[in-house]
């Protein structure tokens, strides 16, 4: 009795077929389309936010460490034109270190800045209280706008407490 070979054994097939191939490119396309639609977007704003936060903090903290005799010694935040920020005295008269000047968020790179950043000027006594760019408490919030819609963050600073949220 001698034994033949199956016809349709399964060590016949050299490759994939056509319809395996098929299957793999729409099952990638559809695991592709998935991840674009879920990808996170506006990850450069909340960055550029969390630094502007950690700058006026900063700025607040140095009118309450540093010399604080009047309220033209305040110290604060101002935006420039070309989107950078600066920290210095109310005055004019001193800023802060050379990382605080003229600065663009998320980049080491002088102005013009890539991320828009609008609002302020805010200024803080040597209580932390908030102050406009005369030197008067402010009587509302001042709030910055970081960055371009939709993905535009927003930085409140609140009256009479200072808090940056």
């Amino acid at each position: 009795m001698t034994m033949t070979p199956c016809p349709y054994s399964t060590n016949r097939q050299q490759g994939f077929t056509l319809i395996e191939l098929i299957m793999i490119i729409v099952l990638l396309a559809i695991l592709s389309a998935t991840v674009y639609v879920r990808w996170p977007v506006g990850m450069e704003e909340d960055a550029a936010a969390k630094e502007f936060r950690r700058a006026l903090r900063y700025a607040q903290h140095k009118a309450m460490t540093r010399q604080f005799t009047n309220n033209a010694a305040a110290w604060g935040l101002t935006v420039n034109g070309d989107f950078s920020y600066t920290l210095e005295r109310i005055d004019g008269s001193e800023q802060a270190e050379p990382e605080y000047v003229k600065r663009c968020l998320n980049s080491e790179n002088p102005p013009p800045c890539a991320i828009p950043l609008a609002g302020g000027p805010v200024y803080f006594n040597g209580l932390g209280e908030p102050l406009d760019g005369a030197g008067n408490p402010i009587a509302g919030a001042t709030i910055f706008i970081i960055g371009a819609a939709p993905n535009n963050r927003n930085i409140t600073v609140s009256a009479e407490t200072g808090y940056v949220n």
